[in-house]
């Protein structure tokens, strides 16, 4: 997501990410539960996500960010994908109105997405947070290192964000549904300014020190050394 994902609230899942698991428990994906919707007469119209396609579907976003491959893409995202982010689009205009309009989609289509987000630095991800609905997920996440892998890297201030990812049954894939959109909105101006494009108001901590000031060593009291034990 650096240049593309940076990429309906229901039950609080879990801010812990979990891998694919094995097939065979209902709903719309190959992991368990009948989720919260009513099982139609023709099969999955009517199932909604459950918990583990939620925690799946964080883990899609993750490896966009993070362990980006093509293979990915095509597997967990619609051919029809499309990417709504004012966020990335402000940064990729360098802060600047143009030329990518920041209240409009900004990858229309799969292929869009793999070529601009297969040529961008990995960064490091952490997720949060994530809620979803019956056909939705959110996941609320931080990078530490929004500019790793940049020659113009400058700071390293914590980066949060908010992904929504709006999901489709797909019986043939590895999930058993896709990504069909993705609303991702972050913190563009420390991105810039970790990247060097925004000089800031004020002094940053280099890459790696942490910004935290070192506490004051307390003020020892007078005592008589003769009270102490025999192990001080």
């Amino acid at each position: 997501m650096r240049a593309s994902t940076i990429f309906a609230a229901g039950a609080l899942v879990a801010s812990a990410i979990a891998a694919p698991s094995p097939r065979g428990y209902g709903g719309w994906g190959n992991r368990g539960g009948r989720g919260w919707g009513k099982h139609g007469q023709n099969g999955n119209a009517d199932v909604c996500l459950t918990d583990d396609d939620a925690l799946a579907a964080a883990d899609i976003f993750r490896h966009l960010i993070q362990e980006y491959s093509d293979e990915l893409a095509l597997d967990a995202l619609t051919e029809d994908f499309v990417d709504w982010t004012s966020a990335v689009a402000i940064i990729r205009n360098r802060g600047a109105e143009l030329p990518f309009i920041v209240n409009e989609i900004l990858f229309d289509g799969r292929q869009a997405f793999m070529d601009a987000q297969g040529s961008q630095p990995q960064i490091p991800f952490e997720t949060l947070n994530v809620f979803h609905g019956c056909n939705s997920t959110t996941v609320r996440w931080q990078t530490t290192r929004s500019a790793n892998g940049q020659k113009t890297e400058t700071a390293d201030i914590p980066v949060v964000g908010i992904a929504i990812l709006e999901t489709v049954p797909d019986a043939d894939n590895s999930y058993g549904f896709r990504v069909k959109t993705l609303f991702s909105e972050f913190n563009a101006a420390a991105w810039l300014v970790n990247n060097g494009v925004f000089k800031p108001n004020g002094t940053v901590s280099p890459v790696g020190v942490d910004p935290t000031p070192a506490p004051k060593p307390a003020k020892r009291a007078v005592f008589d050394d003769s009270l102490r034990g025999p192990a001080i």
